[in-house]
């Protein structure tokens, strides 16, 4: 899949920190944050390919609104969520034909052309959401399923390395109810909706499942999730998530500043920083 994991510098402990103690701080931090500015690498395995973006973001999670401007692959894609306030749409500026701002779905399919995650996903908390789905399901094998390994410089940042390996991951079989989509499968199983989509060779997530439909599912997010966590600051710098077929996912965040102090017009398409 050409990405290798040791990016960062690798720093010798004498004695490994608790994993646990440091996934769990992790999870109660980052179920505090109010606003996030940072840059984003991503890589997403679609169609056997891993393909990469890097974006800027803005972020509040209350009220939830976001901004982002693409350098790549196509620079000058902004995207503002909502659109206005109120609104369940958001604002795509394309920087290609036909150049105007496009009001869309998050959810559609034109949206989520080539994406693994919605525009709601931006952030930590859907990790975070994830992790504690983990914690509560595996309660009893935690100590045996995370594991510390080393600690690093990531982005300037002193990180922990933690490993998280849900036993006995595999593909198995869903029934699927009359009505349900992709999106309501992924957060009732905790798991991905592409990675559903993508095993069952489905067009779209918005498909309606008739009741007694068999799909493949994957039995937990991933075969292996890797985390370098901030050591300071107790946030994700870098996420990966690996399945049966090698890695899957990986987050990268840059120049990541904690509470930022945002207003309104942050989140507004009439900023005049921003081109929509």
């Amino acid at each position: 899949m050409g990405i290798r994991w040791v990016l960062g510098i690798s720093l010798l402990c004498a004695q490994s920190p608790d994993a646990l103690q440091i996934l769990n701080t992790m999870l109660d931090r980052t179920g505090t944050l109010r606003t996030l500015r940072y840059e984003l690498r991503k890589y997403e395995r679609i169609k056997g390919k891993l393909l990469s973006e890097h974006m800027r973001f803005k972020l509040r999670r209350q009220p939830f609104a976001v901004y982002g401007y693409q350098f790549s692959p196509r620079q000058g894609v902004e995207v503002l969520y909502p659109a206005e306030p109120g609104s369940q749409r958001m604002l795509v500026k394309p920087n290609s034909f036909p150049y105007l701002p496009l009001t869309l779905d998050p959810y559609g399919d034109l949206v989520l052309e080539d994406q693994h995650q919605t525009i709601h996903a931006v952030g930590f908390d859907l990790v975070r959401s994830l992790l504690l789905s983990a914690r509560e399901k595996y309660r009893s094998l935690l100590t045996q399923l995370v594991r510390y390994d080393g600690s690093f410089i990531w982005d300037g940042h002193k990180c922990h390395k933690i490993v998280l390996s849900p036993p006995n991951y595999r593909i198995e079989t869903y029934t699927a109810q009359q009505g349900e989509n992709l999106f309501q499968l992924g957060e009732k199983l905790k798991v991905g909706w592409y990675k559903i989509m993508e095993l069952n060779q489905l067009k779209s997530p918005n498909i309606s499942l008739k009741a007694g439909q068999i799909l493949k599912v994957p039995s937990d997010y991933g075969k292996v999730i890797r985390l370098l966590i901030d050591a300071e600051r107790y946030i994700p710098l870098v996420v990966e998530v690996e399945d049966e077929a090698g890695v899957y996912e990986r987050y990268e965040y840059y120049g990541v500043e904690v509470d930022p102090p945002f207003t309104d017009k942050d989140f507004s398409r009439n900023n005049p920083e921003y081109r929509f």
